[in-house]
């Protein structure tokens, strides 16, 4: 969550921001409380500069849309999905929405949200699906948060690392995909969730 955008902030407040536990100690130089907003180490730093700087990642808030599947193998489906760039549900066309579908945050290319839905199939379970120009490993975030859900990246049961060639949808050349199996809806069946990732 972003620190507030006037008034006083204190250290204690840049380091809670910034991942670390509140009331330990904590230096403006610290590498994680610099990143808050890009600085330099031994920069000149004033606490206002902090305003509005964010940990995460990712931010949005989610519309939550849903695809219910008929038949023997029917699933219900629930979140957000672009089947023209997940490759997934093609046919039966876009769910949900996204205030913000940019996670570039994750680099420096410009990665994007693609399908981050729940499938009640408990196999797929919960299903977050990233394409950038460059391959995403499976590091450099820590928390996938739903509303007041969190799911920690190093829990997914699987990784999959996939480019345009090679898995359907267009995406944008290359493909991160994490699943939790077995994981319960975290969006409900309507509304909206925030959703982070840090």
């Amino acid at each position: 969550m972003a620190l507030q955008s006037s008034g006083q902030i204190s250290l204690n407040d840049l380091h809670v921001e910034a991942g670390g536990t509140t009331g330990t100690q904590a230096s403006m130089n610290d590498t994680d409380i610099r990143g808050l907003v890009s600085a330099a180490a031994n920069s000149q730093m004033t606490f206002s500069s902090f305003y509005g700087a964010s940990s995460s990642l990712y931010s949005a808030t989610m519309t939550v849309g849903s695809l219910i599947v008929a038949g023997d193998y029917g699933t219900s489906n629930y979140g957000f999905n672009d089947a023209s760039e997940s490759g997934l549900f093609s046919s039966s066309g876009d769910w949900g929405s996204l205030t913000s579908r940019d996670a570039s945050g994750f680099s420096n290319s410009g990665a994007t949200i693609e399908h981050l839905a729940h499938c009640s199939n408990t196999a797929l379970g919960l299903r977050l699906i990233i394409s950038d120009n460059t391959a995403l490993s499976n590091s450099g975030w820590s928390t996938l948060t739903i509303g007041s859900t969190s799911f920690s990246r190093t829990s997914a049961n699987s990784f999959g690392q996939g480019s345009a060639a090679n898995s359907a949808g267009g995406g944008q050349g290359f493909r991160g995909t994490w699943t939790w199996s077995n994981a319960t809806n975290p969006f409900g069946t309507s509304g909206s969730k925030s959703i982070t990732i840090i």
